[in-house]
């Protein structure tokens, strides 16, 4: 009987003990704005490219919800500085349609102008819900350089969910934060002649009230080898004017866009595997 006791206290304690290395249920702020993307915010962020052997960093900055001729519509704008060699700065432009956003990219500034480059642009329709919260699940296809002949596509389907862990950036630590993983797969064009398909999972980890903080890019799954890392380095409010903007022209617009007008800029960063 006394054997009995022991044995049941033991269990005890292990399932005691169990709990307790378990990690906390993650705390998340659902009414928390993740993506903050008010008219002169800045974003800055370091990529490390394993796929194309490359480190560089990229600056977004929001320009404010302005009509763009061009595109004949009425989005949020965000101008994206690229410190590589002929990259300079590109325009993104986000819609919010039917809860979820669309992500207008592959566009140019002819000084302040936002222009479309001849083969056509770049659209995104279900890029993210306008309102990220936990446990959501959608699916989209992407077309990175438009729907040309013999170009291909990116099929996604994305998950949600509350991040329990802090996350160290350069930036600084976060808690609360959503992760998304996303299960990407490029088809069709030169993957269709060679019969092949490239296959990604990302995972990004938005922070209340600051946006995107990191992704990371698997070839295959989770456990494939490393491609990319996207980190935060630093964020927060710029002047009125700065040397990227001023370089063409670009002006934040006089209206601060509403709340399910701001998505976030910083996705793109993971379709330069594509090429």
């Amino acid at each position: 009987m006394r054997d009995r006791f022991a044995a049941a206290g033991l269990a005890a304690l292990m399932t005691i003990a169990a709990a307790c290395s378990r990690p906390a249920s993650a705390k998340i702020d659902l009414h928390a704005n993740f993506f903050p993307l008010k008219t002169n915010m800045v974003w800055t962020y370091r990529i490390d490219s394993k796929s194309q052997h490359t480190s560089y960093v990229i600056t977004d900055r929001v320009v404010g919800a302005q009509y763009v001729p061009a595109l004949k519509l009425t989005g949020l704008v965000v101008a994206e500085f690229y410190d590589l060699d002929r990259a300079g700065l590109r325009p993104i432009v986000y819609v919010d349609d039917s809860g979820y956003l669309t992500r207008l990219s592959g566009l140019d500034y002819d000084k302040h102008r936002i222009t479309t480059p001849a083969w056509g642009k770049s659209e995104e329709d279900n890029f993210l819900p306008a309102h990220l919260t936990p446990n959501q699940a959608w699916n989209n296809e992407l077309f990175p350089y438009g729907k040309l002949p013999g170009g291909f596509e990116i099929v996604q389907s994305h998950k949600s969910f509350g991040e329990p862990a802090a996350i160290a950036v350069p930036a600084g630590h976060f808690t609360g934060c959503i992760r998304i993983e996303t299960r990407a797969r490029y088809q069709g064009g030169a993957y269709a002649e060679s019969k092949q398909q490239l296959k990604l999972t990302y995972v990004d980890w938005y922070a209340p009230n600051v946006g995107l903080i990191k992704t990371i890019a698997y070839q295959g799954g989770p456990d494939g080898p490393e491609m990319e890392r996207v980190e935060l380095m630093r964020f927060g409010v710029a002047p009125k004017s700065d040397q990227f903007t001023e370089a063409q022209g670009i002006r934040p617009a006089s209206s601060q866009p509403r709340a399910s007008e701001a998505p976030s800029a910083r996705k793109s960063l993971k379709r330069a595997i594509a090429g």
